[in-house]
């Protein structure tokens, strides 16, 4: 039995997206399905259907100079299965897509491709992991949303957000990898002063909000060590006190050297980070969006701030690094609550979904 995912394109750098469509991917071809991970070289539906005939003989002729395992394999960064085909193709035309079982479509236009496509591509899925309106229009995404397609949504409010479209769904929260990330420094004997974060470049991911929050914390209390870890350059104007870590290979050792981890993206689908520093033993300060809110409960497993509010993060901050009680509390119930999240757990509903 065949299963074909359609990615947007190579990644050379980790990105959590294309991170839980692999997991899927190989507990798939542990499991005994053929997986076929297909990337195009050319992205956009409309665009590719008016090209010349010229240009898409030059793409092809491109695509096969580029064929080569080493350019397009997740292996970079990612343990995939040894039995997962990975294609770079001219675009994501079904005539490059080999017939299936199922075709998932990863992205909203991965999506508009496979709606396109006739029944011998299989079952159509559409893996939904956030809104992507950093990459289209909400006119466009929601068109997709509003397609023929199998959704399966990974958390409760992009599944709150399809019962508004009038669009049916099945919620399949992420799965984490706990003997990557887990528990090793007791979490009462942490320095509680380390706060640590993700930052990264693209705005939505409030990366100059928690940087601010960083340094109105260190402001009043001195004491604060902070660190900063993500896949690009040490931002310049990043405060010298701060610690940078580009790609780290050790972040679990990272997280578990620090007492509390901060988020403060203005929008994600499920973020993987805050639940990884949780599965570390951090107490975590999010932001209120729907993207955190399955973690657990407030106050108890974890502690929210409104979006775009640095001081009302640095405030937790201060709060938890002048209650060491209060964090090991936090920490603790969060790291149990965490557990509920694993890839036996997401990949067994995973399954049921995309074989009923």
């Amino acid at each position: 039995m065949t299963i074909n995912f359609l990615l947007p394109g190579v990644s050379k750098v980790a990105i959590g997206g294309y991170k839980v469509a692999y997991e899927y991917a190989n507990k798939l071809a542990e499991d005994g399905f053929m997986v076929n991970i297909i990337y195009p070289l050319r992205l956009d539906f409309e665009k590719e259907n008016k090209r010349s005939w010229i240009k898409k003989i030059k793409i092809a002729v491109v695509t096969q100079l580029k064929n080569n395992p080493k350019n397009i394999s997740g292996k970079a960064w990612f343990p995939l299965h040894n039995k997962i085909k990975e294609t770079l193709v001219p675009s994501l035309h079904q005539k490059y897509i080999p017939n299936a079982y199922a075709t998932i479509a990863t992205a909203w236009h991965t999506a508009e491709w496979l709606n396109s496509y006739t029944i011998d591509k299989g079952k159509k899925y559409y893996l939904i992991q956030h809104f992507e309106d950093w990459s289209g229009t909400k006119e466009k995404i929601d068109a997709t949303w509003k397609m023929d397609l199998h959704k399966m949504v990974i958390s409760r409010w992009l599944q709150d957000y399809a019962t508004s479209l009038h669009q049916p769904s099945s919620l399949v929260n992420n799965g984490l990898d706990f003997s990557k990330y887990n528990l090793d420094n007791r979490i009462e004997e942490r320095n509680g002063n380390t706060v640590i974060m993700l930052y990264h470049n693209l705005a939505w991911k409030g990366s100059k909000y928690g940087i601010e929050a960083l340094e109105i914390a260190k402001k009043n209390n001195d004491a604060i060590q902070a660190i900063l870890f993500g896949n690009d350059e040490r931002p310049q104007n990043l405060p010298q006190w701060i610690t940078y870590y580009q790609s780290p290979p050790n972040l679990r050792e990272l997280y578990n050297s620090s007492a509390i981890f901060i988020s403060p993206s203005f929008g994600e689908g499920w973020a993987l980070p805050p639940a990884e520093a949780m599965q570390c033993g951090c107490a975590t300060v999010l932001t209120d969006i729907g993207g955190h809110r399955d973690y657990g409960e407030e106050n108890k497993d974890l502690l929210f701030v409104p979006t775009e509010n640095a001081t009302a993060m640095a405030e937790k901050i201060l709060w938890l690094v002048d209650n060491n009680e209060e964090r090991s509390r936090i920490a603790k119930s969060g790291n149990e609550t965490i557990k509920y999240f694993t890839w036996e757990r997401a990949y067994a509903t995973f399954k049921k979904v995309l074989l009923q």
